[in-house]
């Protein structure tokens, strides 16, 4: 039996969508109803990651090109023009700022960002950056996960112990994830499925694998404009990872898919001809 998205893969990203609404999961991967558009959040997050990837690839920060692929951006989508601002304006949490404060943005972090590395992961050494997961899902011959792990580093601690991290680059608003997204299960599964999948890979012990977010914060100013967010991940942890992953599989085999009128807010498909969002 073919998975009902088409598709023998999930993706973290996939089984977000799935655990806050299966319905929109279901308008999105089976139903393939395509609402992306570009905007500057993921545009500018974009360029930021790919300055940061060739950084840990050469040991060479290069700023310029970044801020020329942020303004290359805000042109061919014309994220200043009237048209884009006057469709932005209803949405409370847009602020529209022209490019050159997103240039900055981007100048600040990664002009912080070697020396940041350097004192928080002494002496570490690249082992991926955008390293590939693909995966057998325990229980499921025909369902595998899929992801890319921003970065994968070596570092020896204090004891002369060598870990792996996992690090997930995040841009961010300038606080950075506040307490109760920290505490989001949700929030903070991605690292975790990805260290669960890359232990079983290459066959290390959870505990010599550590997992973190790292926050490039918009319009904080150095050095706070990093910030590091460790994330534990053991056995309980992994365990309801798995249980998450697992239903998600299984009851898109079913097609049940239930709407969840509480995660409507940000949702491309409410109140639109393919769901009354927000209405019982």
């Amino acid at each position: 039996m073919t998975f009902p998205t088409g598709k023998p893969h999930v993706s973290f990203s996939e089984v977000k969508v799935w655990k806050e609404c299966s319905y929109r999961h279901k308008l999105a991967y089976v139903d393939k109803l395509d609402t992306y558009e570009a905007n500057p959040y993921a545009d500018y997050g974009t360029a930021v990651h790919n300055a940061i990837e060739n950084y840990l690839k050469t040991k060479q920060m290069h700023i310029e090109p970044c801020l020329e692929e942020i303004k290359q951006k805000w042109i061919e989508n014309d994220y200043e023009g009237e048209a884009y601002v006057e469709k932005m304006k209803p949405h409370k949490w847009y602020k529209n700022e022209p490019v050159e404060v997103w240039q900055e943005y981007a100048k600040t972090a990664l002009m912080e960002f070697p020396v940041w590395m350097q004192l928080t992961f002494p002496k570490w050494e690249l082992v991926d950056a955008e390293y590939q997961l693909y995966e057998p899902i325990d229980g499921f011959e025909d369902v595998s996960f899929k992801g890319f792990v921003d970065a994968m580093i070596k570092v020896t601690d204090s004891k002369g112990k060598e870990k792996l991290w996992i690090i997930d680059w995040k841009t961010t608003g300038k606080a950075g994830w506040l307490s109760k997204q920290r505490r989001d299960f949700l929030k903070t599964a991605q690292v975790g499925l990805y260290k669960r999948y890359i232990a079983r890979k290459l066959d290390m012990d959870l505990k010599d694998i550590k997992c973190a977010y790292v926050f490039l914060k918009r319009g904080a100013k150095a050095p706070k404009v990093i910030d590091l967010f460790t994330v534990s991940v053991g056995p309980k942890f992994i365990e309801k990872a798995d249980k998450m992953v697992d239903s998600m599989v299984k009851n898109v085999k079913k097609g049940f898919a239930m709407k969840n009128y509480n995660s409507c807010k940000f949702c491309p498909f409410a109140n639109t001809e393919h769901c009354n969002g927000g209405q019982w």
